[in-house]
């Protein structure tokens, strides 16, 4: 039995195990190319994904804005979004005691303040206190005043309550003087637009 020449095999065998390792080694790195391949694949079609979600949100956000701008601008003619109009919240009570036929009033004003949350609904809703106080000839002067205010009145306004009183206590005369006396307060509602909000 021949012994396998070692000396002449020994230079092939090192080449034949450098190849090997160097296969094995372009195999690893050609599988940890593979792999962040595909990790950045899946990274790419996540950040595609989250732009389509983000497009969509902002094509619907569009639409809905498009779809109630016409309400947006009705609110935002009729006073109830942006600054106070106090002046014109004056003009009202003031057209509603004339068409009402009632003797005069007066009113005060007092600062604007935030809605209660329950309220609001995450809106930047303000109300802002007036108490009225006017002379009236009989109850039902009450009730044509407020519908005459109902009617006038710019932006929404809701009547919190009234008190009726007799200041003088006189007996009751088939004259035409007031001997009763109302007092209201109504509540007068006004959203905040951002830049409003800013300067506040």
């Amino acid at each position: 039995m021949t012994r396998p020449p070692f000396a002449v095999l020994k230079l092939p065998l090192l080449l034949v195990l450098a190849a090997l390792l160097l296969a094995a080694g372009g195999i690893g790195w050609g599988h940890s190319q593979a792999e962040d391949a595909a990790a950045a694949l899946q990274q790419q079609r996540a950040a595609l994904n989250q732009a389509r979600q983000q497009l969509d949100r902002s094509r619907q956000q569009q639409q809905l804005m498009t779809a109630h701008l016409a309400d947006y601008q009705a609110l935002v003619a009729r006073g109830f979004v942006g600054a106070e109009d106090r002046l014109a919240w004056i003009e009202a009570v003031q057209l509603a005691n004339r068409d009402a036929g009632l003797y005069g009033l007066n009113y005060r004003l007092m600062p604007r303040t935030a809605s209660p949350p329950a309220l609001a609904q995450t809106l930047p809703l303000g109300q802002t206190r007036m108490t009225l106080s006017l002379p009236l000839l009989v109850e039902t002067d009450l009730t044509r005043f407020l519908d005459a205010l109902k009617a006038r009145a710019p932006g929404v306004v809701r009547v919190q309550g009234c008190r009726l009183s007799r200041p003088d206590n006189a007996p009751f005369e088939a004259a035409n003087r007031p001997h009763l006396q109302a007092e209201c307060d109504v509540l007068w509602f006004t959203v905040a637009t951002a830049t409003e909000g800013r300067h506040e």
